[in-house]
């Protein structure tokens, strides 16, 4: 507001009668207090509203404990020593589909806490047949060790329903530093 308006409004309220002032200043009050029982209202709803959320989580997570109980102890993570991740997909892979197929391998590792880490291999394959993907997956299902698939991907190829591209992802967890 500039200064001629305000002098405007001071002018305009000095016109009025004590009892309209009154009025006004109550009408005035009224608002800012709803304004404020609005507010905290609100505030306490969202509070509500994420206290109900933390007490949903908190119970799952007490699920999940008894669970993880109940299943006993985690397997030990496999010795760093032996044939490394990628090596064992390669040559699972290429004893089913064969290498030319094997369009790509993107080894990851990640450190975990408690001096372990977790190794990941994605393997894209390329036109390989449904059969061929399932003989693949129960070879490294079979493999001592399992060879454990994180994720599994297809896509049909669009000329020829009976072949389709595959990525492997396959992860284990192993003591020692990452590379």
């Amino acid at each position: 507001m500039s200064d001629g308006d305000t002098t405007r409004v001071g002018a305009w309220l000095a016109a009025r009668t004590p009892r309209e002032r009154a009025g006004m200043i109550a009408a005035a009050a009224t608002v800012a207090l709803a304004s404020v029982v609005t507010a905290a209202l609100g505030v306490h709803h969202d509070f509500s509203r994420l206290q109900a959320a933390v007490a949903v989580r908190e119970r799952e997570l007490a699920a999940l404990r008894r669970l993880a109980a109940d299943l006993g102890p985690a397997p030990a993570p496999s010795p760093a020593e032996g044939p490394s991740l990628v090596t064992r997909l390669e040559t699972a892979a290429a004893s089913v589909v064969g290498r030319p197929r094997i369009a790509a391998m993107t080894p990851a590792s990640t450190p975990l806490p408690e001096g372990l880490r977790e190794e990941r291999v994605t393997l894209r394959i390329a036109g390989t047949s449904l059969g061929e993907l399932v003989r693949l997956l129960h070879g490294l299902g079979s493999a001592d060790p399992p060879i454990d698939v994180a994720r599994l991907e297809l896509h049909k190829h669009p000329d020829d329903a009976h072949r389709f591209d595959a990525t492997v992802e396959a992860a284990r967890v192993v003591a020692g530093r990452g590379p």
